[in-house]
């Protein structure tokens, strides 16, 4: 299986050093934004999962995320914010957001969220894979029987 590639987006430099060096430990590749206009360059190039501050230069987290599950809405996105508000929060949710973390956060549960954000990420593919191979099978069992009836030897 290919490693999962993760996003971390922050305007502060010290955050998304901290965050790829703790899930390059976990054996993630990972990829670094500070902007909005720089996050969705990097998610257009292909990611799993999207770590996303709130506030941003020159934007703000919420038009990103609305973004990233307008071109893929699998790309799971963790929002991480220092402005915390249940406002927010729901806001974050409505738009899609696997979840919703508050600043200052312990990197232990970084990690651990991120995994099982990935974990959710890995079973949706597969059941989706499963349902492709499901209607695979049934339009090639379909198709067969098709055949089989149109034969004018069928029955031998």
């Amino acid at each position: 299986m290919q490693t999962p590639t993760i996003l971390v987006v922050d305007d502060e430099q010290l955050i998304r050093w901290s965050l790829t060096e703790r899930l390059k430990q976990e054996g993630y590749r990972v990829v670094e934004a500070a902007t909005a206009a720089a996050a969705l360059e990097r998610h257009a190039e292909g990611v799993d999962l999207v770590l996303l501050d709130y506030k941003l230069p020159d934007g703000d987290g919420l038009s990103v995320l609305r973004h990233i599950k307008n071109a893929d809405a699998d790309t799971l996105v963790i929002l991480l914010t220092a402005h915390s508000s249940v406002d927010l929060a729901v806001e974050a949710m409505k738009h899609g957001a696997y979840h919703y973390a508050n600043k200052p956060f312990n990197l232990d549960e970084i990690a651990l969220l991120v995994e099982k954000a990935l974990e959710t990420t890995r079973l949706r593919r597969e059941v989706l894979r499963a349902q492709a191979r499901g209607l695979r099978v049934r339009f090639a069992k379909r198709t067969l029987a098709c055949k089989f009836r149109s034969s004018p030897t069928w029955w031998f």
